[in-house]
């Protein structure tokens, strides 16, 4: 029913942990030609370089192939309608060579199918828009476009139609806020609460179902622009100045002009770092690296906020000491994480080899292959806590 072999995809979950616990010897090289075998994986897989060119290059071919006719046909394409019939008539052209190619090549993310995915996407989504009668708003196109969007990411799964997604998702929200009187004072707080719910919805989802393979890139890259947006809608600067420039205050000049004093400016400043600090002290907490991040980042910006509002010494001087003291806290914290402290080290873990207690379905699938009982090493050591990454947590 999707355009990828879920079953390989799986497979190649189980492969790749293995591959990972190979490296730090906790299986033998008999041990891994036996997973090999017993869980194929037949995708044609490239590096990421290679992955690259071929999307643009095969994304620069397919347009290629739409301007030729539609330039042929261009007399034939002045009718709004009729436009919009070619587009859609072109993006399910794009949409079976792409589906045939999937199929023959054993194609998986690597590059040419992801340009197909996202060229019948756009295809797609400008003919169905072309239907609508013109001068609509914004909000009702990704009302209307984000159906298609969701249909598409359900069926492939590809982490660019995600993103895509989610940004007709703010966009469908910014913009319709805005058609209400009370709209652009609620914006920030609509946004916070969107995405909280979206993110919360997201972990849901993946503790609930754990053979979301077929997603998991996606569901953790939502993860990332959910809490994100979070923390950006509720920072002072952000705030302000998208204020002013809804106000027409910020307009060309935005050096000179500043935006005016927004409702409510305490509650913002409180929020540019509560938020950040939360993020920090639960990345601390779950052993979160999303979280940790996240932390990190907002403070940083919080930081920078109250340097642009309330400068106590030059932007170049702000700069330096600034790199000087975070160059000073990554020494110290490398110093004191040589030896681990409390579950946290500085030793670089390639997937932790803890990572044996996340995955109770992974160890069964491989025990059952190799026949194996996998006794941890003497110089491992299991603690409390949870491990998170790429905005994923299991027992650490």
């Amino acid at each position: 029913m999707k355009a990828y072999n879920e079953q390989w995809i799986y497979n190649r979950g189980i492969v790749d942990q293995a591959a990972r616990w190979r490296q730090q010897q906790l299986l033998s090289a008999e041990q891994i030609d036996a997973i090999r075998q017993a869980y194929p994986v037949e995708f044609r897989q490239t590096n990421g370089f290679i992955e690259i060119g071929l999307f643009l290059f095969t994304t620069v071919a397919i347009l290629a192939c739409y301007l030729l006719p539609a330039s042929v046909f261009s007399v034939l394409l002045t009718d709004q309608t009729t436009y919009g019939l070619f587009n859609v008539a072109f993006g399910l052209g794009v949409g079976f060579v792409g589906r045939i190619l999937i199929n023959r090549r054993l194609l998986y993310r690597n590059g040419i199918d992801n340009a197909f995915v996202v060229t019948l996407t756009g295809f797609l989504a400008f003919g169905l828009n072309q239907f609508l009668p013109n001068g609509l708003s914004i909000a009702t196109h990704c009302l209307v476009t984000l159906p298609l969007l969701l249909l598409v990411f359900w069926y492939y799964g590809d982490t660019l139609i995600a993103f895509f997604t989610l940004a007709t998702f703010y966009t469908f929200i910014f913009d319709g806020l805005l058609k209400f009187s009370w709209g652009k004072d609620a914006l920030p707080f609509v946004m916070m609460g969107v995405s909280l719910i979206l993110y919360l919805t997201v972990r849901w989802i993946l503790r609930s179902n754990r053979q979301l393979e077929y997603y998991s890139d996606p569901l953790n890259l939502v993860q990332w622009i959910a809490l994100t947006v979070l923390a950006a809608s509720g920072n002072y600067f952000v705030v302000r100045e998208l204020n002013g420039l809804l106000l027409k205050t910020s307009l060309i000049s935005s050096r000179h002009v500043v935006a005016p004093e927004i409702a409510l400016a305490w509650l913002f400043w409180l929020l540019t770092f509560v938020i950040p600090t939360i993020y920090l002290w639960q990345g601390l907490v779950k052993r979160n690296r999303m979280l940790t991040i996240l932390g990190v980042l907002g403070w940083i910006a919080a930081v920078m906020t109250f340097h642009e509002y309330h400068a106590l010494v030059p932007l170049n001087v702000a700069l330096t000491i600034g790199g000087f003291v975070l160059i000073g806290i990554a020494v110290a914290v490398i110093q004191y994480l040589r030896q681990s402290k409390s579950g946290f080290t500085d030793v670089p873990d390639e997937e932790s080899p803890n990572e044996l207690l996340s995955n109770l379905g992974t160890i069964a699938s491989i025990q059952a292959t190799t026949g194996a009982q996998h006794i941890p090493k003497d110089d491992i050591r299991f603690g409390g806590g949870d491990f998170g990454g790429a905005g994923s947590e299991g027992k650490y």
